[in-house]
């Protein structure tokens, strides 16, 4: 049976059997892993931490065909932080859930996978907004994937978009109002906030703009991505 050693982020959990816990993994080299975690449950167990969502560390894996057994754990990173605020808790889950939907089994994503641990590390220790962090967060993800949304020219027409604008998933971003007239209505100062974040500026934005730019974001990548995330998910039971 070989042995494979990997590290990895914990994106889902759920109960298994009596005492089991089925746990799926994003590998920087592997990409998404599902791995069977014997007796975690119990008392005591040595490998419990191993199943906990955020949780980074070094992972070795008996691997027999598409199954996966998990055998140890190095700790490096746990994000407890967390579990401490329930905003950042939800939109960390958030991140997690988008990543277990896009990630494949054997097809390793290293950038991606930095990606995510940098926004865990900025969710858990920084006082950055979080839902600013997962604006940051999914449009780096919808670049990473290949479906950057359109926010200077018309997703449409394709011409340079000034005055009422709107914005649709289903058409790839911005649009003028005539050209998407079943988009959402979104404010000037929302998609000078996305440009700037787009373009690794520091952007300034109220908390109106910054939430108003999420669900746009939101919809785009669910869009994409043909999954509606919820985090509540990620606790499912088995």
């Amino acid at each position: 049976m070989p042995e494979l050693l990997t590290d990895a982020i914990v994106l889902r959990r759920s109960d298994y059997r009596e005492s089991d816990r089925m746990v799926t993994l994003f590998s920087a080299n592997y990409g998404r892993v599902d791995v069977l975690a014997r007796g975690v449950r119990k008392s005591g167990a040595r490998l419990r931490m191993a199943c906990e969502l955020f949780v980074t560390g070094e992972f070795r894996l008996n691997v027999n065909g598409a199954r996966a057994t998990l055998t140890g754990f190095l700790l490096r990173e746990g994000f407890f932080p967390l579990r401490e605020d329930y905003e950042r808790l939800m939109k960390a889950s958030y991140a997690l859930g988008i990543c277990a939907v896009a990630i494949q089994p054997g097809k390793p994503d290293p950038e991606l996978f930095a990606e995510l641990q940098l926004t865990l590390g900025r969710m858990a220790y920084s006082e950055q907004s979080a839902d600013d962090l997962l604006v940051r967060f999914l449009l780096g993800f919808a670049a990473l994937e290949g479906y950057m949304p359109a926010l200077d020219l018309c997703a449409v027409c394709g011409m340079l978009v000034t005055g009422p604008a709107r914005f649709s998933p289903e058409e790839g971003g911005i649009c003028h109002a005539s050209c998407a007239p079943y988009g959402r209505k979104i404010a000037e100062r929302v998609f000078e906030y996305l440009r700037s974040v787009r373009d690794g500026a520091s952007a300034e934005a109220d908390l109106d703009s910054i939430s108003e730019a999420l669900s746009a974001v939101r919809a785009f990548v669910e869009y994409h991505t043909g999954a509606r995330v919820k985090a509540g998910d990620l606790f499912e039971k088995a």
